[in-house]
């Protein structure tokens, strides 16, 4: 979630406003969809009858990394109520990048490149987010008044945002020694029937609606009522989660595209 006006392309104003720019939930998002788009391609949580991961290495990740897809759901919510208190919050964006730390930019397409090195992938991608918190880490030390004081909030946000090569490896270390490559359940990112391409359709828009339905319940936090745009969302999330079990037994990764706003 980017917390900038939208069409702003960048933000300078003051060390306050610089590290809300940088804290945005923007690549958190984007994490979302990459954990869940490597558990997808894993077998989901599918059981192995109906084209899950046998018990073993690949059912552990898989289930790990739809863990952390879910604990990064929390993280943005904390992070965006704490950034709240700047700013009201926009639209339900991603990030398109992010650099590591030699400055190569990773391309933040989910599992973009090959699927038999998503393993390197994942850990490249954590260690570029933790990086990028490590650095707001000294300007966040600032005094706790005056006007660009920080809440208590924003300050665990930072804190707590350099734990992802962790959990990275709490979904990757039951892979390790393992060929991924014959534990890739669901690869093919285009269905080929019209069946498939409906499904593909489903999953796409239902996908929107939930980003649509989360903008709208951050965006009204303090204002009108969001029990309706919460309950809007997590309706969506339930049906994209039986989505995505439909394509996975199709052997289909879900594209999850950005959304549309």
């Amino acid at each position: 979630m980017m917390v900038v006006p939208r069409g702003t392309t960048s933000y300078q104003p003051g060390p306050r406003s610089r590290c809300r720019w940088s804290l945005s939930g923007a690549v958190y998002t984007e994490l979302i969809v990459e954990y869940l788009s490597v558990s997808c391609a894993l077998g989901y949580d599918l059981a192995g009858a109906d084209g899950g991961p046998a018990d073993g290495p690949g059912r552990a990740a898989a289930a790990a990394a739809k863990n952390e897809a879910d604990f990064l759901m929390l993280r943005v919510a904390a992070l965006v109520r704490a950034l709240s208190a700047l700013r009201p919050t926009g639209g339900f964006d991603r990030a398109i990048e992010i650099a590591d730390a030699s400055g190569t930019k990773i391309f933040l397409e989910p599992l973009s490149g090959r699927l038999e090195d998503l393993a390197d992938r994942e850990r490249g991608i954590a260690a570029a987010v933790d990086a990028r918190y490590a650095r707001l880490i000294p300007a966040m030390a600032v005094s706790a008044s005056g006007e660009d004081a920080f809440s208590d909030d924003l300050r665990a946000a930072v804190q707590n945002g350099t734990n992802h090569a962790s959990a990275a490896s709490a979904v990757l270390d039951p892979l390790a020694g393992q060929p991924i490559a014959g534990l890739l359940l669901a690869t093919r990112r285009f269905g080929s029937t019209d069946g498939e391409k409906a499904l593909s359709q489903a999953s796409d828009r239902t996908y929107w609606l939930l980003t649509g339905a989360l903008a709208n319940f951050y965006g009204s936090l303090g204002g009108d009522d969001p029990g309706v745009f919460r309950a809007a969302a997590l309706n969506a999330m339930d049906i994209l989660n039986l989505l995505n079990a439909a394509m996975v037994h199709a052997k289909l990764l879900p594209s999850f595209p950005r959304p549309r706003f």
